[in-house]
């Protein structure tokens, strides 16, 4: 049956306090090797992985915070170039060299580096041309509004840097979280093991460590 990552990290709570704190079950184990010391290794290493868990949660919720905000922002230069260059078509139908240098054939790029390459080129390009800016102001556009559009667009390359940045956070805080769950999860493994061994007769003892005992009834 499945388990979450949250309920495996109770059951093992309970396996190595317990068996820390409980003077009847404690000395019984230490002649096995799992000493006080021993144990609190144990419960260090599931201190650590809790930690990590707790890292985890808060690094993929800040990767899908910058991964949204840049999505967002993402789209709304998307719209913007588009509706320039659909309106720029009607304007520049008849002038192919400004229809070239603001790559008027092409609406939909699925990448966004050569999307970014195309969109930040056209902007540059008629920046450069006060002529082509003077016949887009009939159509709301002014050297001010398409300098804000650059402008805007390049501050996606720092959004998108942002949510790479916090993809590899993520990433290398699940590692860890990982990492030293599987150590935990060996420990705790070997420990349950020679608790079932040892207390085999004390089913009460099994149970208070977590460990269900079956009945032959």
């Amino acid at each position: 049956m499945y388990t979450t990552f949250n309920e495996n990290m109770e059951k093992h709570r309970i396996l190595l306090w317990n068996a820390s704190d409980d003077a009847g079950i404690q000395p019984r184990l230490s002649i096995y090797g799992y000493t006080a010391e021993k144990l609190h290794e144990g419960q260090s290493l599931w201190e650590q992985t809790n930690n990590y868990g707790q890292l985890q949660n808060k690094e993929k919720d800040e990767q899908k915070a910058a991964t949204n905000n840049f999505n967002e922002k993402w789209q709304q230069s998307i719209s913007e170039i588009k509706r320039f260059k659909k309106l720029a078509r009607l304007v520049f139908d008849t002038d192919p060299n400004a229809w070239n240098m603001l790559k008027l054939d092409t609406l939909n790029i699925s990448k966004f580096a050569d999307w970014y390459a195309d969109t930040d080129l056209v902007y540059t390009n008629i920046l450069e041309h006060e002529e082509w800016i003077t016949a887009m102001q009939g159509l709301g556009y002014t050297n001010e509004s398409i300098t804000t559009m650059q402008t805007k667009l390049r501050n996606l390359k720092n959004l998108q840097q942002t949510k790479q940045q916090e993809i590899g956070d993520a990433q290398q805080a699940t590692d860890l979280k990982w990492n030293s769950y599987n150590q935990l999860k060996d420990f705790c493994y070997k420990l349950r093991e020679v608790a079932k061994i040892e207390f085999e007769n004390d089913p009460q003892l099994l149970e208070k460590l977590g460990i269900l005992v079956r009945s032959n009834a």
